[in-house]
């Protein structure tokens, strides 16, 4: 198979794969082009014509990947470059877990504290899937009642970045 003959059979069903993946369109399109060049590139090597299908999508994949491994790469904007990010605010926000779960009830407190869920279930004599019901809710409060005291900017592996209070007698929290 030509790759004019791949083009015609699969672009559309490719650029609407990369898509989903890809919002903007200008990179949809530029991802595509090195798709097909990569297709061509490597169109001789491919062994079994029966699996060109998900050979494709493979190329596919690895291209949508490179893409996000160059803009990852590329350097900050000024604005956030410029703007200092202290290295232990993770550490400063953790600090507030413990004095924010005095803000939950008891029974929260202590699903929180115990080292496991099973520790859990036993000692308060539930099934280990409703001691882990119960670790959930608590850290959904206790998540709450974090994020209803401060807004905390997190970057994209979830690690806090930034915070600013949003009021004033919000809790237990330190973030002045």
């Amino acid at each position: 198979m030509t790759t004019a003959a791949i083009w015609s059979a699969f672009s559309a069903r490719l650029r609407g794969f990369i898509a989903k993946r890809v919002r903007e369109e200008v990179d949809i399109d530029d991802i595509l082009q090195e798709v097909f060049a990569k297709i061509h590139a490597g169109l001789g090597g491919l062994q079994e014509e029966d699996r060109l299908e998900a050979w494709l999508f493979q190329v596919t994949r690895r291209a949508i990947v490179d893409h996000y491994r160059k803009r990852r790469a590329l350097a900050l904007p000024e604005d956030v470059a410029e703007k200092t990010v202290p290295k232990d605010i993770s550490a400063e926000v953790a600090s507030w877990l413990d004095p924010m779960m005095s803000l939950l009830p008891e029974a929260d407190q202590e699903a929180l504290r115990l080292t496991s869920q099973k520790d859990l279930a036993s000692r308060l004599g539930l099934s280990v899937t409703g001691a882990r019901s119960r670790v959930q809710r608590a850290r959904t409060r206790l998540k709450k009642a974090i994020l209803d005291c401060c807004h905390i900017e997190l970057d994209r592996r979830g690690t806090p970045i930034d915070y600013d209070k949003k009021r004033g007698d919000c809790g237990p929290c330190s973030c002045d």
